[in-house]
């Protein structure tokens, strides 16, 4: 008998092999799934997950250790926006320079009470992302209002550093979510859960020598994993927020060290020191911060003979920053050359930002490398080395006892400002000599936006204003950007289609390209004649608001609001009335604030015969509000919302 049950075990392994375990789930979709209307644990879902399974472990395949991920899900549409949501699937694979990632057994139905349609093959194509990912493709078919959506798919990957774990929230509602793993014991790893949800299903055991490979005296045991959670509310994006990567629920694996069959041992998570040691050694790192000579031959005597440090400094980094063209890459850890994309007045992030380190320290100021990871990827791990959480490097430069960050990757920033991209709290700062160390990165403070708006009517009803702008810091900034990406006139024509009573006759701006200096802006104004003369009418002075509406709308946010910077909006209204017209109402003085002085609004307004003064001024002192704030700062711009909205001042021809 045993020659007899041997065979049929191959043929079991042959006939499973690239099959996905979870394919007896798949085609089972019962009656209350299709007659289910509403999700009753939120009623505003478009769609929801009604169950949704992961498995991974590794495999021997051609000799070669893989690690194969299934996977499997239901997901039900309840209304056409559901369909947006779940209709359209993209799974990304990763494609390294010798070896690639592959998705197989692709398979897709779409359940409809009257019909089943199937995924057919030449329905799922491949897409190239970049030059490290691709996704497959495929949009379920005839999907309707009701529809349930099943699809499975298997995953073959040859980088075993890249069983990172499972999400368990996502945009759409989940009723069930597992995960299960089978890991060797000779593979380790670090593990976390992420989020604000709870385990509903937490076990692990060990499955006695589970692992084997060809040729290996042995086997490993293995370490049998479920992870599992209900009722997963959906994940809401919200405003002023950083990457919603932070605050996912999600298992998280990161692979610490491998213990090979011989004994020996490979360590993946590393110490500091030894990750120092190794960026020292970094070609695309370590190795470009040491061409300072190169650079020192570059730069041009005047900057090299300036005695003041911090003048110095401000000329090193904008004779880069006007050198440079950035190329829109990062690249970090990626073929860096500094000395070519010098040449080639072309570059990335990390051959522009270490052109500058190089430079200041051939100019022989102060200057660390810091790597850091921007707000769209997340926030570095910080209590061990995660190399690949970091994807920016910018310049730390130390002027007695003032430190700054630069980037001289936007020819609109200014000495000391970093683009939004990169304030991201925490960067290590290295300098290739002495042990790294943890930097916080603090947001330039002093970000103004000075509006005065002067209004004039005659006798006859006829207006004539001005309004001008002055802007500082970040807010500056954005309004350069804003300003390069449109012609003047698309500019004004956009202005004046946001205020039609009015049109701009003259415009003029002052330091547009010179971003160490305030943008100021100013605008000669025409108004509608009929507004004025038809005896009575409303004027809001509220011609350019800070916040138009309420950005905060979520009933409850469990994530923090990052503003990203502290700001200071003020307003100056002047109105002048002739004799033979008058105030027909005057807006009352207001003043609101968060507890603490974190943000302050106020309304200020004097009136005597026709002349009326309005002040108005929004401080945001804190950029940074902690979930448990979020009701009182989403009343606070509630009240903005309502002071801007309200505040009109009525006009009418005395009788």
């Amino acid at each position: 008998m045993k020659p007899i049950y041997t065979l049929i075990t191959i043929l079991c392994a042959m006939f499973c092999y690239g099959q996905n375990p979870m394919s007896i789930k798949f085609n089972k979709v019962s009656q209350e799934e299709l007659n289910m209307k509403v999700y009753e644990k939120d009623t505003t879902a478009h769609a929801v997950v009604i169950e949704e399974y992961g498995e991974n472990y590794f495999d021997v395949i051609s000799e070669r250790i893989f690690l194969i991920k299934h996977y499997y899900v239901k997901i039900k549409i309840l209304d056409k926006l559901g369909i947006e949501q779940a209709a359209k699937i993209q799974i990304p694979f990763y494609k390294g320079k010798n070896a690639y990632e592959v998705i197989k057994n692709v398979k897709a139905i779409t359940h409809n009470p009257d019909k089943i349609d199937h995924l057919a093959k030449d329905q799922v194509f491949s897409v190239d992302i970049n030059s490290f990912y691709g996704e497959k493709r495929f949009t379920f078919p005839n999907v309707k209002v009701g529809s349930v959506l099943e699809y499975q798919y298997t995953l073959e990957s040859p980088f075993i550093y890249n069983f990172e774990g499972w999400d368990f929230q996502s945009d759409i509602p989940k009723m069930y979510s597992e995960f299960n793993a089978k890991i060797p014991a000779n593979y380790r790893y670090n593990r976390s859960l992420k989020g604000f949800q709870k385990l509903d299903i937490n076990e692990a055991s060990v499955q006695k020598k589970c692992f084997k490979i060809p040729g290996i005296v042995g086997r490993a045991d293995c370490e049998l994993l479920k992870y599992a959670m209900k009722d997963i509310p959906a994940f809401k994006e919200e405003s002023y927020m950083l990457s919603k990567n932070n605050y996912l629920s999600k298992i998280t694996f990161e692979l610490a060290e491998r213990i090979r069959f011989d004994t020996g041992k490979e360590v993946y998570t590393k110490t500091w020191k030894a990750v120092d040691k190794d960026m020292r050694k970094d070609k695309d790192i370590g190795a470009q911060v040491r061409k300072k000579n190169f650079f020192k031959s570059q730069l041009p005597k005047e900057i090299l003979n300036e005695s003041d440090t911090y003048k110095r400094a401000q000329k090193v980094y904008a004779f880069i920053k006007d050198h440079y063209t950035w190329n829109g890459e990062y690249k970090l850890f990626q073929d860096a050359n500094v000395r070519q994309a010098f040449q080639n007045k072309i570059g990335n992030v990390p051959e522009i930002n270490l052109s500058l380190v190089n430079s200041l320290l051939a100019a022989n100021i102060k200057a660390e490398t810091v790597l850091l990871a921007t707000r769209a990827r997340g926030l570095p791990t910080q209590s061990h080395p995660v190399r690949s959480d970091f994807n920016y490097v910018i310049a730390k430069v130390t002027i007695g006892k003032e430190t700054l960050f630069l980037d001289a990757t936007d020819k609109h920033l200014s000495f000391g400002l970093l683009p939004i991209r990169a304030l991201n709290y925490n960067g290590r700062a290295m300098d290739f000599k002495n042990p790294s160390y943890w930097c916080t990165i603090n947001p330039y403070d002093q970000n103004r936006q000075n509006t005065i708006v002067t209004i004039i009517v005659d006798e006859n009803g006829v207006a004539k204003g001005k309004l001008s702008q002055t802007n500082t810091g970040y807010l500056a900034y954005q309004k350069r950007k804003e300003l390069a990406e449109e012609s003047t006139e698309d500019y004004l024509d956009d202005f004046e289609e946001s205020l039609p009573f009015l049109e701009v006759e003259e415009y003029d701006v002052k330091d547009r390209t010179n971003p160490e200096k305030p943008l100021k802006e100013m605008f000669t104004l025409t108004f509608d004649e009929e507004g004025f003369s038809d005896g009575s009418t409303y004027i809001d002075p509220f011609f350019i608001k800070a916040f138009p509406k309420n950005p905060f709308r979520l009933n409850e946010r469990q994530y923090p609001v990052d503003f990203a910077y502290s700001r200071v909006y003020t307003t100056r209204f002047l109105l002048s009335l002739p004799p033979n017209f008058e105030f027909e109402n005057v807006p009352e003085n207001q003043n609101f604030s968060l507890a603490g002085g974190k943000a302050v609004c106020g309304l200020k307004v004097i009136q005597q015969n026709g002349q009326l003064n309005l002040t108005f001024k929004l401080i945001l002192n804190n950029f940074y509000f902690e979930p448990e704030e979020y009701q009182e700062l989403k009343e606070f711009f509630g009240k903005l919302s309502i002071l801007q909205k309200n505040t009109r001042l009525a006009i009418k021809k005395k009788l």
